[in-house]
């Protein structure tokens, strides 16, 4: 019997040190623990932009869509240069929330339209607000021909 209570011993002994080496109260090897989900950032990506170079763009679009004349044409200019100037104030002002932010751009936007309406007419409006004003690389580089080419004509 007391061979029988030694061996239970030695055994409950040995069995307790394997059990403590899994370390079941630790964090396990390989494992890391709790890690928390990530926190999404509620601001928007701001990107200011240019409005000369905006404006450029859109003018080349809208002389080849609209054929525009010299003074419709001075007109938009200043309208685009005065819509990106406000739009860059808005993304820069700090205070502002990403809705509050999506709302006064709305509104710019609308300000704008009504603006274009008393030069275009409302069905060119409706095709300007569909209008793709992304420049491709063939643009630019017809656009920086042109340009290159008045140089060298003058």
């Amino acid at each position: 019997m007391n061979k029988r209570l030694f061996l239970y011993l030695i055994l409950i002994c040995f069995s307790s040190t394997f059990l403590m080496a899994q370390q079941p109260n630790r964090i396990q090897r390989g494992q890391r623990g709790y890690v928390p989900p990530p926190k999404y950032s509620t601001n928007t990506f701001i990107e200011e932009k240019d409005p000369q170079k905006e404006t450029e763009i859109i003018l080349a679009k809208c002389n080849e869509v609209f054929q525009l004349d010299a003074f419709q044409n001075e007109i938009i200019k200043g309208m685009l240069i005065k819509k990106f100037q406000d739009e860059n104030v808005i993304l820069t002002d700090k205070a502002n929330t990403r809705e509050d932010r999506k709302k006064k751009i709305i509104a710019r936007n609308n300000q704008f339209y009504n603006d274009l309406s008393s030069i275009m007419t409302n069905e060119q409006i409706n095709q300007y607000k569909v209008m793709n004003f992304e420049e491709t690389k063939e643009d630019k580089k017809t656009r920086k021909k042109k340009k290159r080419d008045k140089k060298n004509k003058s």
